[in-house]
């Protein structure tokens, strides 16, 4: 999905914002904005403008980099937000037969963030994107409460997995898809993303980052791990690494099958 390169990976671990505990039930307005960085008066004046919607979810907008802090400019952009809930999402069409979702909501990272499985191999370039971009809606909304300060690990995994039935692909098969799951992510989840782990990262891979680079802001960026194996997506195994942000334990039995190798009791 977004592959860092060598030069900048050393450079952005030590940048990267997403390494704090993450505590999702924060109330105190003041302990929210700090969370997200914005002043505390913009909040405060932004809930007067639109009483109706949490505090946190106010300020995850406030918090955009688009925004930094604006009430006006904060204000645009909840009543777009507010508009797509209302008007938008009830319609979105039921997924197509055969409908595959790439996005698997697990449970939770060390960090205290929810771990959101990304398989892009089960991603069907026949497809719409916006199928793909409607479904990850629909998961964000149902699993995430608007009024917490929760925020997502998300766990990419570069694999096919042919024996599944999901052979690998090509990122420039998937860019139309990528960019619409991204333009719905940045669009409407604002400051949900805690890092985004891309694993196995080999040498086609770290290439792959110069197509879809251009889709994420340099803030986003920051977020991004890739996580180095030599055989890249053609590895039989995640590499052992990854377990530095979750326990096997937090992964539902329904998706164990994608982390078969980092323990004999996964399989």
């Amino acid at each position: 999905l977004g592959f860092i390169d060598e030069d900048d990976m050393s450079k952005l671990e030590n940048e990267r914002p997403g390494a704090s505990m993450v505590v999702p039930k924060l109330k105190d307005d003041k302990e929210i904005a700090a969370n997200y960085g914005i002043p505390l008066k913009s909040l405060q004046d932004l809930k007067q403008l639109i009483p109706e919607c949490p505090a946190a979810e106010l300020a995850r907008f406030l918090a955009k980099r688009s925004v930094s802090g604006d009430v006006k400019k904060g204000a645009e952009k909840v009543h777009e937000y507010l508009a797509w809930l209302r008007d938008e999402v009830p319609k979105f069409p039921l997924s197509p037969p055969g409908f595959l979702p790439p996005f698997r909501f697990n449970g939770m990272a060390k960090d205290g963030s929810r771990l959101l499985l990304l398989i892009p191999c089960v991603l069907d370039p026949d497809v719409e994107p916006e199928s793909y971009s409607h479904d990850l809606a629909r998961s964000m909304i149902k699993e995430l409460d608007r009024a917490d300060t929760m925020r997502i690990t998300v766990l990419a995994d570069t694999r096919g997995h042919e024996a599944l039935g999901y052979e690998g692909k090509p990122i420039w098969k998937l860019w139309w898809h990528v960019k619409a799951l991204a333009w719905t992510f940045q669009s409407f989840f604002p400051e949900r993303l805690q890092r985004f782990v891309i694993y196995p990262a080999g040498d086609v891979e770290m290439a792959a980052f110069r197509f879809a680079k251009a889709l994420f802001s340099r803030e986003t960026m920051k977020r991004v791990s890739a996580v180095h194996k030599k055989e890249g997506s053609f590895a039989l195994a995640p590499p052992r690494e990854i377990l530095q942000y979750f326990e096997l334990t937090e992964i539902l039995k329904e998706n164990q099958m994608f982390f078969a190798g980092l323990d004999d009791s996964v399989q």
